[in-house]
């Protein structure tokens, strides 16, 4: 029942997708950054991706948490570092590194429906330091490739901004009065 709800939520209706609407959009990824992204990744990236990971966050199938790594960090992170650096250089990602657990969360108190659970995918450490490696390396160039009208995201921008601009275009929209009206989409 509840892998039938996620699936149905989680399945697109519309399966048949349109080339064309991607070729009315510009590129924004420079040749620069796209070398800067496409770089052989470094020792001290895995090092910096696993000691941002909170110590004690949800571990994966493994049942380690990341402050196992970070403990242990003189005894296994050579044998991590090459390990993580052989994935993400070679775009090839081990069995079972991207297995997860997943685990439903109540929305409410005492739920009865499958709609009152929110589903969270637990990853294994290895993983999450692969996910954070390619997270940092995009943070540098998000704010050049996300529009400035675009409100989530980028740091100093808030998804609550567009709430905000919304309601104001709507009051102002109230204001004007007129014979054809306006319309708000």
């Amino acid at each position: 029942m509840v892998k039938d709800y996620f699936s149905n939520l989680f399945t697109s209706e519309s399966p048949i997708i349109d080339d064309g609407v991607l070729s009315d959009v510009s590129r924004r990824v420079t040749p620069a950054m796209n070398t800067l992204l496409n770089a052989p990744f470094s020792r001290e990236e895995v090092q910096k991706a696993l000691f941002s990971i909170g110590d004690l966050k949800a571990p994966g199938q493994d049942g380690l948490h990341a402050i196992f790594y970070k403990r242990f960090w003189n005894m296994l992170g050579d044998d991590l570092v090459v390990q993580v650096l052989g994935a993400v250089n070679s775009a090839t990602i081990p069995s079972g590194w991207n297995d997860t657990m997943i685990v439903m969360i109540p929305k409410v108190e005492n739920p009865d429906k499958v709609a009152q659970f929110r589903p969270i995918s637990l990853c294994n450490v290895v993983y999450k330091v692969i996910s954070k490696m390619l997270a940092n390396r995009m943070k540098g160039i998000l704010e050049e490739i996300i529009s400035d009208h675009q409100s989530a995201f980028v740091p100093g921008r808030l998804i609550t901004n567009n709430i905000l601009l919304a309601y104001e275009c709507i009051h102002t929209l109230k204001k004007k009065n007129g014979k054809k009206g306006f319309c708000a989409v």
